[in-house]
């Protein structure tokens, strides 16, 4: 009789740590998949062979072609590298356009994209994200 008591607590002991073991498991799973989806985040966010504003497909002597000045950090289209020399022009010099669509909510627009872009950069510069591979166990 007693042995039978040792053998059922044994057993339950060992659902346990199954349960527990899947359970880790699983979150694992979703942790990396959780980083995948940040990583392809970021690497898009950062791609040479489209344009971070409009996502248009840059040829490869647009990707290149960049000028130093404003817009080093991202690469654009002609269209949106213009509409962002603009945009800079405006808020440097605190001057209007007589373009149209360059309004007010136009230029919350491009300052939201600049906001947006800092933010991508900064969480990919930091420490947690660059660990973040390290964090998470290899083994299934």
């Amino acid at each position: 009789m007693q042995r039978s008591r040792r053998d059922l607590m044994t057993k339950v002991l060992n659902i346990a740590d199954r349960l527990e073991e899947k359970r880790r498991k699983q979150e694992v799973y979703a942790h990396r998949h959780k980083l995948g989806t940040l990583q392809r985040i970021l690497q898009c966010a950062s791609c040479h062979f489209r344009c971070a504003m409009c996502s248009y497909h840059l040829e490869g002597a647009d990707s290149h072609n960049q000028p130093a000045s404003s817009s080093a950090d991202f690469h654009l289209c002609e269209s949106c590298r213009a509409e962002y020399e603009d945009f800079l022009k405006m808020k440097n010099a605190h001057e209007g356009s007589n373009i149209p669509w360059h309004n007010k909510e136009w230029k919350e627009m491009w300052s939201a994209w600049l906001n947006y872009q800092q933010a991508i950069k900064e969480f990919r510069d930091s420490e947690e994200f660059k660990q973040s591979a390290e964090l998470l166990p290899i083994d299934d």
